[in-house]
């Protein structure tokens, strides 16, 4: 009787698996003038599920019956937004607006000529040994170093070496955020910085450049990191380390985490020696 009861109990839980659905959506992230957002994180609340849109703002998720009823779409140029999709219906398309960010960046005009060409942020020792990006779980994840200049400094690009990557593509960006307070971090980009990355056995250099004037102020504390976006395929990418402390920032948290190593960035542009003072608008 006993092992009857085992078996019943068996086929039940197998039932209740076999019953358990998912709800499908898809949908287009735009601007207030219609046009389509690339690279927009989209995360079910309360869930390690999360997907990026396309060069098109399109995305698609599934999402288990009985999870979060909220998606959380986030990006570098952009307000967070939060979509209540409790009455979407399954494979429903829908629409998402999202506004520009509030951060201002103010106009600068530089006095005087008193500069110089500075690697603000070296990488460090270089170590034996590789730092493994594998398969899904490090999407979101920033892996950067703080930055607190003694001058003014204009940022020309940021640098990064790649040992390997065998995804078939991998798209990396660069964040900046200033530092406000003890943790809070409030970006500074209106435009995003990307690179995709192809599928090479060979040591590549990346060189990051904004699109956009970047200012580091001597008076201020910034956060300058890397974050994989998305990938295509199965696979990997490698990077060499250096001895150096770095901070680490998962998606879902707002705590930056200190360890002893990095993945090298290096940070390039000019100092200057007077301050560079706002424009008057």
């Amino acid at each position: 009787m006993k092992r009857i009861s085992l078996l019943l109990l068996g086929i039940a839980v197998s039932l209740s698996a076999l019953c358990q659905t998912e709800k499908h959506l898809t949908g287009t992230v735009k601007n207030a003038k219609g046009q389509n957002i690339e690279y927009v994180t989209v995360e079910v609340k309360d869930r390690d599920i999360r997907t990026i849109s396309d060069a098109h703002g399109n995305f698609s998720v599934k999402i288990p019956d009985g999870d979060s009823t909220k998606l959380i779409f986030s990006h570098v140029s952009y307000s967070p937004k939060t979509v209540d999709i409790s009455d979407i219906a399954d494979k429903g398309h829908f629409n998402v607006m999202m506004e520009p960010s509030e951060y201002m960046l103010n106009d600068f005009a530089v006095i005087g000529k008193k500069m110089k060409e500075k690697t603000l942020k070296h990488k460090g020792l270089h170590l034996p040994g590789d730092a493994v990006y594998k398969g899904l779980d490090n999407i979101g994840l920033e892996m950067g170093v703080f930055v607190n200049p003694k001058h003014d400094f204009h940022v020309k690009n940021v640098n990064l070496d790649i040992r390997k990557c065998t995804y078939s593509k991998c798209t990396l960006s660069i964040n900046m955020y200033e530092i406000v307070g003890k943790d809070s971090l409030i970006n500074i980009l209106h435009k995003p910085i990307y690179s995709v990355i192809e599928k090479s056995q060979v040591k590549q250099s990346i060189v990051f450049q904004p699109q956009e004037q970047l200012y580091f102020t001597h008076n201020k504390r910034y956060y300058v990191s890397m974050e994989i976006v998305d990938i295509q395929s199965d696979g990997m990418i490698v990077f060499p380390v250096y001895l150096k402390e770095c901070y680490l920032r998962a998606p879902e948290l707002s705590k930056i985490e200190k360890i002893p190593i990095n993945i090298g960035l290096s940070i390039k542009g000019y100092e200057y020696k007077v301050p560079v003072k706002e424009a008057n608008n």
